[in-house]
């Protein structure tokens, strides 16, 4: 039993090591010649207890670190008749531990030639092996200890190690798998098998992964992991089943899945399912940032946008140097065409974000909404000079430009865009509808707002356009028709509706001009031109 335990440690201590001899004792014997000797003494009446004594010997100098001693003592013992495996592989030990590796190497093939049924033999060369770095002969020594003995998960993983190292990535992650299969307690090698899954970026990772959150539920390493590897889409049945796991439903970052699931069904258009599961996430943990972001996202969706605001107003509070808060709370706000918050919040937001595009740009939207141009210009320009290549900034700073009658730069902003896309059709309708605004080129409008119609045959503004070019150009049918048309598609601009009823009035239709005039009121109720219209056509 000692003898047992001791090679047992002598074996994990001086594998990984490099000894240094004690003394130069030139060693001349060779497995060779002690085979030869095994046969000459087969016949011999010998002494066992001899041969046992110099093995014993052996052993004790090998304890003592004089390995060259030991060796001589070994090789006595077989003279003496004392053959065994555990001779032969004390040497090779001695041997490695004085730095004669290829002796080591051939005493190391002898033991297992003798004793083929020992399989520390064979792991023990092996080791040896991966030490002088010759993988392939490591592999094939624990590949043959693999296929010999059934409890071998230990053996697999250290052939999965092999197999990494050389680069054959597919083998090593079967037999990490295997290991595992063998010995759910090594959960380590699907650890391993994970990490070179991910880092090769392997298509299997998210099986491996999501094998190794089965393995071990509540880690929420290993969970992160899991979300990690998932590809952009598709992952639906597959965080579905985990997520009707018990186990895993205790898991502390079980929100961080319930997120990942809200994310899938948002982008398969599933909205509500994935509202659901954002909420899931918020009780898990009320300050998941993912989770507000997203659902303020969807409430506007659904047009529950004080609900959206909620939302975001958390979001604000918990995360104040967030951007992300802030720009929903905006978006919402405008939605509702709440112009004056919407600017309170985005002048808030940029005293923290100065350089944002979003927040500039919506600040333009909002001043030119409350009729404020010269705001808008300025905060359209600034967001312009953020994003030189923003259409949108481009439009809403031609729009700003024509307010505040810049109709320099408006008309070449409108320009530009055109020449940018042929097939921009806002571009075309603004331009056209501020030429007609100021009476110049009205011939060129027509040509301009054809195009938009062209483009985009059933825009409410586009129709307006056409129909109020034709009307400047006395051409009443046909500018009734256009309009008409796009109040069927729109009828909520209080600008088309005073359009169709100054057509009617041109037409002598008085009465039914002042029901469209009246309805434009309503939409329009601080517009005293339009009231003075009203009251000059009913008096008379």
């Amino acid at each position: 039993m000692m003898f047992k335990k001791y090679i047992t440690i002598t074996c994990l201590f001086f594998i990984w090591s490099c000894g240094t001899q004690t003394s130069q004792i030139d060693i001349s014997s060779s497995p060779n010649n002690n085979e030869e000797k095994k046969e000459d003494l087969s016949n011999q009446s010998i002494d066992d207890s001899q041969g046992i004594q110099f093995f014993m010997d052996g052993l004790m100098f090998m304890e003592q670190g004089d390995y060259s001693r030991a060796i001589i003592e070994f090789q006595d013992a077989i003279e003496m008749g004392s053959l065994s495996g555990e001779i032969y592989y004390s040497i090779s030990e001695c041997y490695w531990m004085i730095q004669k590796y290829d002796k080591s190497i051939q005493y190391g093939l002898l033991a297992i030639d003798y004793d083929d049924n020992n399989r520390d033999y064979s792991i023990s060369l092996g080791k040896k092996y991966i030490a002088l770095n010759e993988l392939e002969k490591a592999l094939d020594m624990f590949i043959a200890v693999a296929e010999e003995y059934e409890d071998n998960a230990d053996v697999l993983f250290i052939i999965g190690d092999l197999k990494a190292e050389l680069n054959d990535v597919d083998s090593a992650l079967v037999y990490y798998q295997q290991a595992y299969n063998k010995d759910s307690s090594l959960i380590l090698a699907l650890e391993v098998a994970a990490e070179l899954s991910l880092r090769s970026n392997h298509r299997y990772s998210k099986t491996i992964l999501k094998k190794l959150l089965l393995a071990d539920p509540s880690n929420p390493k290993y969970l992160q992991l899991f979300i990690e590897a998932l590809p952009q889409a598709n992952n639906l049945d597959d965080i579905e089943e985990l997520v009707n796991n018990e186990d895993i439903r205790s898991n502390p970052f079980i929100n961080n899945l319930y997120n990942q699931l809200g994310y899938e069904y948002l982008m398969n258009g599933s909205v509500d399912k994935a509202e659901s599961y954002f909420q899931k996430s918020l009780l898990v943990n009320d300050n998941d940032r993912f989770a507000l972001y997203y659902l303020s996202n969807i409430y506007r969706d659904l047009e529950k946008y004080d609900e959206s605001i909620v939302v975001a107003e958390k979001h604000i509070a918990l995360y104040p140097k967030e951007r992300e808060g802030y720009i929903n709370k905006i978006i919402s706000l405008l939605t509702l065409k709440d112009y004056e918050s919407a600017i309170e919040v985005s002048i808030e937001s940029l005293n923290i974000f100065p350089n944002d595009f979003d927040i500039n740009y919506f600040l333009g939207i909002a001043y030119y909404s409350t009729e404020k141009f010269i705001e808008a210009e300025s905060y359209y320009a600034k967001s312009l000079k953020i994003d030189n290549d923003s259409i949108a900034a481009m439009h809403g700073l031609a729009m700003a430009y024509d307010k505040n009658k810049k109709w320099e730069k408006s008309d070449q902003l409108y320009i530009d865009l055109i020449a940018r896309n042929t097939k921009d059709a806002q571009a075309y309708n603004n331009y056209a509808y501020s030429l007609v605004e100021r009476n110049e080129e009205i011939d060129y409008a027509l040509t301009l707002a054809e195009k938009a119609i062209q483009l985009s045959p059933k825009t409410s503004p586009y129709l307006d356009t056409i129909g109020w070019i034709y009307f400047k150009l006395g051409n009443l049918e046909k500018a009734k028709e256009f309009i008409a048309e796009s109040i069927v598609y729109d009828d909520s601009s209080a600008v088309v509706l005073e359009h169709y009823g100054d057509v009617l009035i041109a037409l002598e239709e008085k009465d039914e001009a002042l029901i469209f005039y009246k309805k434009a009121l309503e939409l329009d109720q601080d517009n005293s031109a339009l009231s003075e219209k009203i009251s000059s056509y009913e008096n008379q």
